[in-house]
């Protein structure tokens, strides 16, 4: 109430003074209220750059403390800590240091003389820095080659930071003393300028007001706002008695727009109102049916939790799901047969009585537009099913006995295939089939799609896990098998090698004993039985040769097929009119060395076995590519026909007598064999009375080049 009255008397005090009083006052009020203003600014500056320079400077000297902990927390020496942090008895400001293990745990501290510091807990310090009280604490981590080994934390008091505020604000208020009275000064100077024509003005118009004389006139004290003012306020005691009489036309003027604007809002008010009563319909139909949606993501998510069942229990569960969140008395679920002649119910469940059938049939040419209709729309959303063109072929048979009045029937596909149909049927009133009702019908369509993929991948599956089981179980027997043909192999090669050695001893008795005995023809025969004898025997080496290619396990070595060859010529002993070169320096490759030999060993053996000039030459080349090594081995023997260039290579075929020239007829298979299992191939080209050449690949990847390999070189004998 004292607070009140006060504050009426000093705005009448106010009230009462003069102009240039005022003007006095008004100017000292602005110009103390800037200096003041101006002031605080820069005295808040200070404070906050005295508190950020003061932060930076306590950051500094806690790294510095920091980086002299670092070998201390390193090998936990506490006392050579205390040491480093008893530095900080150099800064008067600095109240205590605290410093922490990784763990936590406080590792050596420091406080000033006076100050009762006790350490608090690392999680309850702050990240980097906090003011408290009359403290800064400042908190850094102390880092070693990159990893946190420990913290440490920096409190210094705010007396220095108190005692700059201090000096700033004194300095400031000084300043302020010191203009507002030069400001008084000179306001009360100028401010004549202002008040004399307004005090003229003023004694005028208290004229004109006394004595009601409105041809009196002021006159000009220049072209200033005063002057402005004077010359307006002549203008206005010309006008008045125009203006009285404009005033009672505008009053009349205004009253009848009062009226039509009365009448206009009245009806803006009326359509704002039925515009509000639409919203909140509208506002109330969203929200139904947001609701619902939010229901059929509920019903779907659910359903989704069951996508293991198996597909007949899936179908029981879309079905009753369906009936009770769409409201509607029948759903069934339709499959196609397997020649899309009909449609077989699967599952029909009727919510009254809680019950499922199935077993139903609807052929194709019964009901030919309905089943046109499936197939061409995605969703037949019946309001009048027994009208509807796509659904009125059931309303004798089926839609008038079971009372059902509107329809909803969603294809079932998958990968656009059609497979069936999710009928759901409404009984009793026709029923309006909303979007949010066909999207989520739509939606169990498609779940029911993916139930039927995944009972049919799930039945794909366990077929496939029998046909792996069926087949692992024969591998098993052909690796049996395989064992046992080649243990009978070995056995059957020792038993009939035994007879071929007791013939071969035999013949050998006989031509000693009774050579001499015996006639040229006798003397033949007994030579051409020793050598069937021998044919026979070296049939079966070959056989066996052949048969264990695969068989053993590979041991890939190094091999230099200069060597190689060398070794293997050396072996084979051409005849002296023969005479074997090899084409430049071979590569060194990564192989079985014992196949690879075979290979050279039945190729050029071949050739010289079948030689037919005078002075035969085998040569050996080589070439290669990105992918493979290409190697060659030519001669200028007879040559072969085209015609048996796929017979050479099968088992036991010769172009030759055997009488004619020995030969088992296994040795480019074995060839065959070998290089078809490196990854490669081989192949033949040749004329007839010009020489033959056999090629073959063996894969790039398996060979490394030679360094420093050997020279060209030619062997003959």
């Amino acid at each position: 109430m004292k607070r009140g009255r006060l504050k009426l008397a000093l705005a009448s005090w106010v009230r009462a003074l003069s102009l240039k009083h005022k003007l006095v006052a008004t100017i000292m009020l602005a110009s103390i209220g800037a200096l003041f203003l101006a002031g605080s600014i820069v005295t808040a500056w200070q404070w906050t750059s005295l508190r950020r320079a003061m932060i930076l400077s306590l950051s500094m000297h806690a790294d510095v403390l920091a980086d002299g902990c670092k070998v201390a927390i390193t090998f936990e020496d506490p006392a050579d800590a205390n040491e480093v942090l008893r530095a900080a008895e150099a800064i008067s400001s600095i109240a205590a240091v605290c410093v922490y293990t990784q763990d936590g745990a406080s590792f050596a501290s420091y406080s000033a003389e006076g100050v009762n510091f006790t350490a608090s807990d690392l999680e309850d310090l702050p990240e980097s820095h906090v003011f408290a009280g009359n403290f800064l604490t400042v908190v850094r981590p102390v880092i070693l080659d990159d990893e946190r080994i420990g913290t440490i934390c920096v409190t210094s008091n705010l007396d220095p930071l108190y005692a700059m505020l201090k000096q700033s604000v004194v300095v400031t208020l000084a300043a302020v003393l010191v203009a507002s009275l030069a400001a008084y000064l000179a306001s009360s100077r100028l401010q004549r300028i202002i008040s004399s024509p307004i005090l003229y003005l003023a004694g005028v118009a208290h004229v004109v007001s006394e004595k009601k004389q409105y041809d009196i006139r002021a006159e000009q004290h220049g072209s200033d706002e005063a002057g402005l003012l004077i010359e307006s306020f002549n203008e206005m005691l010309e006008q008045i008695q125009q203006r009285d009489s404009a005033l009672v036309a505008a009053n009349e003027q205004l009253e009848g727009r009062v009226e039509e604007r009365t009448a206009e809002l009245t009806r803006i008010n009326e359509r704002l109102t039925r515009e509000v009563a639409f919203r909140r319909k509208t506002e109330q139909v969203l929200k139904q049916r947001t609701e619902k949606i939010v229901h059929y993501q509920r019903a779907l998510v659910e359903l989704s939790k069951h996508s293991h069942d198996d597909l007949e229990k899936a179908m029981k569960r879309i079905t009753r799901e369906a009936a009770h969140t769409l409201s509607v008395e029948r759903v069934s679920l339709w499959l196609l047969d397997e020649e899309a002649n009909e449609l077989v119910c699967q599952n029909l469940y009727k919510q009254t009585e809680d019950v499922y059938e199935n077993g139903q049939r609807l052929k194709a040419t019964d009901y030919p537009t309905y089943f046109q209709a499936v197939e061409d729309s995605r969703i037949i959303a019946a309001e009048r099913a027994r009208e509807d063109a796509a659904t009125r072929e059931f309303r004798d048979a089926y839609l008038e006995p079971l009372g059902i009045m509107s329809m909803m029937d969603v294809g079932v596909r998958r990968h656009g295939k059609l497979l069936g149909v999710l009928c759901c049927e409404h009984v009793e009133s026709v029923r309006e089939w909303t979007l949010e009702e066909q999207d989520f019908a739509s939606s169990l369509a498609d779940l029911v799609a993916l139930q039927i993929e995944a009972y049919e991948r799930h039945k794909a599956e366990r077929a496939l896990a029998r046909v792996n089981e069926h087949l692992a179980e024969t591998v098993r027997e052909l690796r049996r098998s395989n064992k046992e043909l080649q243990d009978f192999a070995y056995v059957a090669a020792h038993d009939l090698k035994a007879p071929l050695r007791g013939i071969g001893t035999l013949t050998d008795w006989i031509t000693a004993d009774y050579g001499d005995r015996f006639d040229e023809e006798g003397q033949e025969q007994l030579c051409l039985l020793k050598g069937r004898v021998s044919r026979m025997s070296e049939l079966i080496d070959s056989i066996l040769h052949y048969s264990e290619i695969g068989r053993t396990s590979k041991c890939l070595e190094s091999v230099d097929l200069n060597v190689l060859l060398r070794d293997t010529i050396i072996q084979l002993a051409p005849p002296t009119h023969i005479e074997i070169v090899i084409d430049g320096s071979l590569p060194t490759v990564m192989c079985e060395k014992i196949r690879l030999v075979q290979v050279f060993q039945n190729l050029i053996s071949n050739a010289i076995r079948y030689m037919d000039k005078a002075q035969g030459c085998i040569r050996i080349g080589h070439q290669s590519d990105d992918q493979f090594w290409t190697f060659s081995v030519a001669d200028n023997g007879p040559g072969i026909n085209e015609k048996y260039f796929e017979k050479i290579f099968q088992m036991f075929q010769t172009l030759n007598r055997r009488d004619d020239v020995e030969s088992t007829g296994i040795g480019l298979s074995v060839v065959k064999k070998i290089v078809e299992m490196r990854g490669g191939t081989v192949w033949v080209n040749s004329k007839v009375g010009e020489g033959t050449t056999f090629f073959f690949t063996l894969p790039r990847q398996e060979v490394s080049d030679q360094v420093g390999a050997a020279p060209s070189v030619s062997r003959g004998r």
